[in-house]
C-alpha cells in the first residue's frame, strides 16, 4: 500500500506534460531493455532498440520513446492485432481473452487506480487523489471491516456528456456479482456496501481487509447506459456504446476495430493526436510481420517469435522489455476428454520429464540471451520478491518419472514405448495451444521429442485464439494440457488461480478462473490469506508457504516469463515503445503516437 507521499509523487508523474513525460520514459525503457536483453547488441539498424543502445542513450532509444512531436498529426494509425476477441463484454468470459483488454477495454473504460510506466499503482485521472491512511481513504475498523473511499474528479464525464459518478462504481460492483457467467467476482464478493449518496465520493465497505484493492474497478461501467438491470451478459458483446477513455469506438467486428478520439475527454494530456485508429486481425506470426513489412500495418504488439531480431529489418523498429505474462503447461484435471486421472504423481512425472532450460531456450533464445526458467507457479520475478525457486527441483529425470508412475501401477511393457496404467490406457495427453503461434508450436515439437524416450506421448490439437481463450478455457473444455500465458500483477494475489470454489462448472455458470481444476483447501485458504494480509513481510511468508505447496502439487508447470515486444514502422509512426512492459499492452499510450502524413 502506498503512502500519501508516494501517491502524490506518482500523481505528479502522471500529470507531467506530454513532452516531459516522454523524455522521462527514455530512462525507464532503457532499464527495462537492460533487464530483458542482457548484453545482447544484435541489430545494427539505427531505429532498432538494443540493450547497448539503451545503456548509451543513443538515437535508437530515442526512436523507441520518441519525444517529439507533441502536436496532433492527424491521419490514420493502423495496428495489427495477433489475437482477435470473440466478443468484448467487459464482465463475462469475453474478458478472459487478453486482447479484449489490450485492444478494446483499456482504451474505452475508465479505471480508478492504474499502473504507471514503472508498474506502480497510482490514482487515475478519474480520481482527485489515491486513497491513503493519511487522507482517510483507507480505514480498518475495530470490527475488522475495511473501508475504501474514492473521491472522483468532478470534471470526469462519459462521452455522451453524462458525469461519471459514484453510482457507476456501485453499478460496476453489482454487475461483477450479478452478471450471468461473470468471469470473476474475487474481491468484489468481499464488498458489503458501496455508498454512492455523494455523486463524487464512493465509500466502499469490505467485510475484511483486502490488500489487492487497487486491482479492483479496472473497468468502470456506465450505470445510465447499461442499467438498471445489473446482469449485463447480453449487452456490449459487439459494441461499447459509451466511452470514458481517450477513444470512442465506432465499429467492432471480426474484420476490424475502429476508434476515433474522444475530444471531450477530461484528461487533456491523453486526448489522441491522430484522427483514427484501425485495428486489423493478423493472427499468426508470419502474417503479422508481413503486414508491417508491406506497410499494411504501422505497429504491432506481438508475442516473442523465433528469429525475431533477424527478421525485423528495413524501416522497422522494435523494443523488448520485461514481460507481464508467465507461460506454462496448464493441466486441466477436469478435462472432459482425459483418458485417466491427472493425479499428483502423474503431474509430477510430467514435470520431471521436461528439460525446461531447453524449452526456454527454444522459445526465447533468439530474442533474449540465456532466458531464465520460471521457478514459481503464479508470480512474476520482475514484480518484487514474491517468486521463490520451489520448482527448481524439476529437472529432467527419467528415474523420477519411473518411480512416480510405478508407484501408481503404471508399467512400460515395451521399454522403448509408452507407459500404460492398470486400466490399459497409454500415457498420452491431448495438448492444446494457439494455432499458428510458431514459438508455441516449436515448444510442442521439442517436448514431444524430449519426452518420447521417457514413455510420455502427446496428441496435438491446436485452436485459433478466440476459440481457445473465449470458448474452451472458460468452459473447461480443453486439454488436459494447454500451453498458454497468464497475466501477472505487481500485487502478489493469486487467489483467482487457486480458489477452490473458482473452478468453472456448469453448476456455477462457468464462473471463475481456476482453469486447472486444482482443489486443495489449504492452498485456497492460503491464497485468500495473502489477499487479507496488509503487512508486506507477513504476506511474503504466506506466499512462501503457498509456493511450497504448489511445487509439491504441480497444478501447472511454469516455463518462463514472456518478454514483451513492440514493433513499428519508423517511416510511418512515431511514439511506440514507452509502455512495452505495461500490463495494459503496448498500444496503451497510442493517444501519444503520431503518424507521418506528408
Amino acid at each position: 500500500m502506498k503512502t500519501s507521499q508516494e501517491a502524490s509523487q506518482a500523481g505528479d508523474a502522471r500529470r507531467m506534460p506530454r513532452r516531459l513525460r516522454r523524455s522521462a520514459a527514455i530512462a525507464t525503457t532503457a532499464l527495462l531493455l537492460l533487464a530483458a536483453c542482457g548484453s545482447d547488441t544484435s541489430g545494427e539498424d539505427p531505429v532498432r532498440t538494443t540493450a547497448a543502445d539503451a545503456a548509451a542513450g543513443t538515437a535508437a532509444t530515442d526512436a523507441a520513446v520518441a519525444t517529439e512531436p507533441a502536436e496532433p498529426s492527424g491521419g490514420t494509425l493502423v495496428l495489427a492485432v495477433e489475437q482477435w476477441p470473440e466478443c468484448i463484454n467487459p464482465v463475462t468470459s469475453c474478458a478472459n481473452a487478453t486482447w479484449t483488454i489490450w485492444s478494446v477495454l483499456t482504451h474505452l473504460l475508465p479505471r480508478l487506480m492504474e499502473l504507471d510506466q514503472s508498474n506502480t499503482y497510482v490514482a487515475s485521472s478519474l480520481l482527485t487523489e489515491a486513497p491513503t491512511v493519511a487522507n482517510g481513504g483507507l480505514v480498518t475498523a475495530d470490527d475488522g471491516t475495511f473501508t475504501l473511499t474514492y473521491r472522483l474528479n468532478p470534471a470526469a464525464t462519459w462521452s455522451d456528456g453524462e458525469p461519471i459518478t459514484s453510482t457507476d462504481i456501485w453499478f460496476t460492483w453489482r454487475a461483477a456479482l450479478d452478471t450471468t457467467g461473470t468471469l470473476s467476482s474475487l474481491g468484489m464478493d468481499l464488498i458489503t456496501q458501496v455508498d454512492h449518496s455523494d455523486p463524487h465520493t464512493a465509500v466502499i465497505t469490505f467485510s475484511q481487509p483486502y490488500a489487492p484493492w487497487p486491482t479492483l474497478f479496472g473497468a468502470v461501467l456506465p450505470a445510465h447506459e447499461l442499467g438498471p438491470d445489473t446482469d449485463i451478459a447480453d449487452q456490449w458483446n459487439d459494441r461499447i456504446t459509451v466511452s470514458g477513455g481517450p477513444w470512442i469506438q465506432t465499429e467492432w467486428n471480426q474484420d476490424q476495430h475502429i476508434l476515433v478520439p474522444n475530444r471531450s475527454y477530461w484528461d487533456a494530456e491523453r486526448i489522441p493526436l491522430v484522427d483514427r485508429v484501425v485495428m486489423v486481425p493478423r493472427e499468426d506470426t508470419d502474417s503479422e510481420l508481413l503486414a508491417l513489412q508491406t506497410g499494411e500495418a504501422m505497429a504491432a504488439f506481438p508475442q516473442p517469435f523465433p528469429g525475431a531480431r533477424d527478421r525485423i529489418g528495413g524501416s522497422l523498429g522494435y523494443t523488448v522489455g520485461e514481460g507481464t505474462f508467465v507461460e506454462g503447461l496448464w493441466i486441466n484435471q477436469d478435462a472432459p476428454d482425459r483418458r485417466f486421472e491427472l493425479t499428483r504423481s502423474v503431474r509430477q512425472a510430467i514435470a520431471y520429464a521436461l528439460d525446461r532450460e531447453r524449452v526456454a531456450d527454444i522459445a526465447l533464445g533468439t530474442i533474449v540471451a540465456d532466458p531464465d526458467v520460471l521457478q514459481c507457479a503464479g508470480w512474476n520475478p520482475g514484480f518484487g520478491a514474491w517468486c521463490n525457486d520451489d520448482f527448481a527441483r524439476y529437472t529432467q529425470d527419467a528415474a523420477k518419472v519411473a518411480e512416480l508412475l510405478e508407484a501408481e501401477g503404471w508399467t512400460r511393457p515395451d521399454p522403448d514405448g509408452l507407459w500404460v496404467n492398470p486400466a490399459g490406457e497409454q500415457l498420452v495427453l491431448t495438448w492444446n495451444t494457439v494455432a499458428g503461434n510458431k514459438r508455441r508450436e516449436d515448444v510442442q515439437a521439442l517436448v514431444v521429442e524430449m519426452t518420447a524416450p521417457l514413455g510420455i506421448g502427446w496428441e496435438i490439437v491446436n485452436y485459433d485464439p478466440g476459440e481457445l481463450f473465449s470458448n474452451r478455457l472458460p468452459a473447461m473444455n480443453f486439454g488436459p494440457v494447454a500451453l498458454f500465458a497468464n497475466s501477472t500483477d505487481p500485487d502478489p494475489s493469486v487467489a483467482r488461480l487457486y480458489d477452490i470454489d473458482g473452478v468453472p462448472t456448469e453448476e456455477n455458470g462457468y464462473s471463475g478462473q481456476n482453469f486447472t481444476a486444482y482443489r486443495n483447501q489449504q492452498a485456497s485458504d492460503l491464497a485468500f490469506a495473502v489477499d487479507a494480509e496488509v503487512d508486506p513481510a507477513a504476506r511474503g511468508e504466506l506466499v512462501r508457504r503457498l509456493s511450497e505447496i504448489l511445487a509439491v502439487d504441480v497444478p501447472w508447470i511454469p516455463l518462463y516469463v514472456l518478454p514483451n515486444m513492440v514493433i513499428w514502422d519508423a517511416d510511418a509512426v512515431k511514439g511506440p515503445g514507452a509502455y512495452v512492459s505495461s500490463p495494459y499492452g503496448g498500444f496503451f499510450d497510442m493517444f501519444d503516437w503520431t503518424v507521418h502524413t506528408g
